[in-house]
């Protein structure tokens, strides 16, 4: 499993953000908490779920292991994370079994068949 942080230093508030995504849900939470995020940070009501986060905490999270994400790989991993928490709510809150499996097995390599036909627009986010 991996976590990416683009680099897309978005003006907001007087700082520059980027956004951070994962392989899944529960893994873009763990480490959010390892980088003292809150969960109601969570950008989870939109069609790209993401953290977002400072230039200076996007250092941290590549210090801590994320890859440096291109807007494909971002894209990629928040569209397969939008899938998984469908399919929790769809379930109740509970993933079934087997699509969780197929879901984590996936990784968000944007250089995959399946990612490499994703159409990349700048203004996502």
């Amino acid at each position: 499993m991996t976590v990416y942080v683009d680099n897309s230093r978005l003006p907001w508030r007087g700082q520059s953000w980027c956004h951070l995504v994962a392989d899944s849900v529960a893994e873009l939470h763990a480490f959010a908490e390892r980088l003292g995020l809150k969960r109601e940070w969570f950008q989870d009501k939109t069609r790209y779920p993401h953290y977002d986060v400072t230039v200076n905490v996007r250092r941290r999270a590549l210090e801590l292991g994320a890859i440096d994400g291109d807007k494909r790989a971002i894209i990629t991993c928040a569209k397969q994370m939008y899938r998984e928490i469908a399919a929790m709510r769809a379930g109740g809150g509970v993933m079934p079994i087997l699509e969780a499996s197929s879901l984590l097995s996936e990784k968000c390599d944007a250089t995959s068949p399946k990612s490499a036909s994703a159409v990349v627009q700048p203004s996502l986010f």
